[in-house]
């Protein structure tokens, strides 16, 4: 999240007075502020499916008004998937995520894409700005390549060829509102025949190559008429005036760009790790999607946030949703969520369920196995809100045993990273949105509603699997206090990797920042 960006920015060594005067200098020339509309001569849309496609004659049933669905858990298979659906484009490639790590997975996949755009393939991708710095000559290097274009959310204005945390520090105390507001979208289209999103960026802890944290994440990859309703909201973002072309924003280099020496980087990084990592071209990919048409889908809605807001406005078009959905709910929801801070519409929400006889579970990071130690001192406050809410309440272990697959790296610890409702028995929400304020009415979002007992089925027996004890702390409350009971005992203080990581979660709970996170 951007609080993870702050947070690394503010606890780095000191710097002097004039270091950030200069700073505060570099980022007033730049006039911050909203960005001007794009010119109408550079917009561009998806093209509509064709017939004629590789996937359309492999695949003839996806042609049809039809939606299928199949849900993606295994890191492996996530990458998997990704690498065979860029494969297996024959026209187009569209690409929009929050995150894109500079690590082996991440240039696994630019790699992908280059060799796309060498056979032919139109390449957009469009990313948040949030993790860009430092990468000036080498996203323009791709870019230059004449059949790939790639725009960047809500850029900052300082744009050098180092690590500019400093810089963005002061720029966000200048221009905090606009800059506040993050694309936290994430999908991969291909030829507008196949999509997949959810809540995994492109880095090696979604794919389960770190080897200090590996995620446990949720995709679904979608076929049909709903793709086309993906590639809209692509253009959407895709012609915003939040989104600007790499040229904008990069027109000054010290070193001039080069796709030649970039690609070789790339190739020289995806070489160290060649034994964990699929080599695109030997991805068979219509062995990939041979079960792409497993479930099928009655119903299905694509939900996405706005992306453009001005002074006051919040992108809540997603939460507004789904809120609806829960109020249609009469037996059961599952939550699952890695970072839980209710707003008191998700409160008042719960309530109304409870007071309806309706079941509620969520699953959620313990402070043990989360990568952001803020947020999680933030929902340490709700917890015995939601417990006497009647809410059933699950945290991961950072040690759980569930999804380690053998070409997962065995990382430090695990974390939690899906972000999935099932209501009742055969509705489904999957998608980029956490249960936070940040993700309700500051980030966009992205994600898909789908209607199907297999689907809804699928989610519920993994939602189980995880909430066992085996690989997770069922957290109650008695009359010492809260507990939280797995295979590996009974606590009654949070599970937490040090002494030192709960001070620290506590000292952050003081601050008020719930409404940020």
């Amino acid at each position: 999240s951007f609080c993870r960006h702050v947070r690394q920015i503010i606890t780095r060594e000191p710097v002097g007075w004039l270091a950030i005067v200069t700073c505060l200098c570099l980022v007033l020339a730049t006039s911050c502020a909203y960005i001007p509309n794009l010119d109408e001569t550079r917009k561009s849309y998806a093209r509509p499916p064709d017939p004629g496609d590789r996937i359309a004659l492999a695949y003839p049933e996806l042609a049809g008004e039809t939606v299928f669905a199949w849900l993606v858990e295994d890191p492996t298979e996530a990458l998997t998937k990704r690498l065979a659906l860029i494969e297996a484009a024959d026209r187009t490639i569209d690409a929009q995520y929050y995150i894109w790590k500079r690590d082996v997975s991440g240039h696994l996949v630019i790699k992908s894409l280059l060799q796309a755009a060498e056979r032919g393939v139109k390449v957009r991708v469009l990313v948040d700005d949030i993790n860009m710095d430092g990468l000036v000559n080498r996203v323009r290097a791709i870019n230059d390549h004449p059949n790939i274009q790639i725009r960047v959310f809500n850029p900052f204005s300082v744009r050098l060829p180092l690590d500019q945390g400093l810089f963005r520090l002061v720029e966000f105390s200048i221009d905090g509102f606009r800059l506040n507001h993050r694309m936290h979208n994430k999908v991969l289209i291909g030829d507008n025949q196949l999509g997949i999103l959810g809540g995994r960026n492109i880095g090696n802890d979604y794919f389960g190559l770190d080897e200090k944290l590996n995620f446990y994440d949720t995709d679904v990859l979608v076929s049909g008429p709903i793709v086309g309703k993906l590639s809209a909201g692509f253009d959407i973002y895709w012609n915003s005036p939040w989104a600007r072309s790499v040229e904008d924003i990069v027109t000054f280099n010290l070193i001039s760009p080069d796709l030649e020496s970039t690609w070789a980087r790339i190739e020289r990084s995806i070489g160290t790790h060649a034994d964990v990592l699929p080599e695109p071209k030997s991805i068979d990919w219509r062995t990939a999607f041979a079960t792409a048409t497993a479930s099928r889908v009655a119903e299905h809605a694509v939900l996405y946030d706005e992306p453009d807001v001005r002074w006051f406005q919040k992108p809540d078009e997603m939460a507004d949703a789904l809120i609806e959905h829960a109020r249609e709910v009469k037996s059961e929801v599952l939550v699952a969520t890695p970072y839980l801070v209710p707003t008191p519409r998700l409160l008042d929400t719960v309530r109304d369920l409870q007071a309806r006889g309706v079941k509620i579970k969520v699953m959620t990071n313990s402070l043990s196995s989360n990568d952001l130690v803020i947020a999680h001192a933030s929902y340490q406050k709700y917890r015995k809100t939601l417990l006497k809410s009647g809410i059933e309440l699950f945290e991961m272990r950072a040690d759980a045993a569930l999804g380690q697959a053998p070409q997962v790296i065995n990382a430090e610890k695990r974390g939690f990273h899906s972000k999935y409702i099932v209501f009742d028995d055969d509705l489904v929400y999957i998608g980029s949105l956490n249960l936070d304020p940040r993700s309700a009415s500051i980030n966009t979002e992205l994600g898909v509603v789908l209607r199907s007992g297999d689907l809804a089925g699928k989610l519920r027996a993994s939602f189980e699997a995880l909430a066992g004890p085996e690989n997770a702390w069922r957290v109650e409350q008695d009359v010492k206090g809260l507990k939280w009971t797995s295979a590996a005992g009974v606590l009654h203080r949070q599970p937490a990797a040090s002494k030192r990581q709960r001070f620290w979660s506590w000292l952050l709970s003081l601050l008020p920042l719930s409404n940020q996170l």
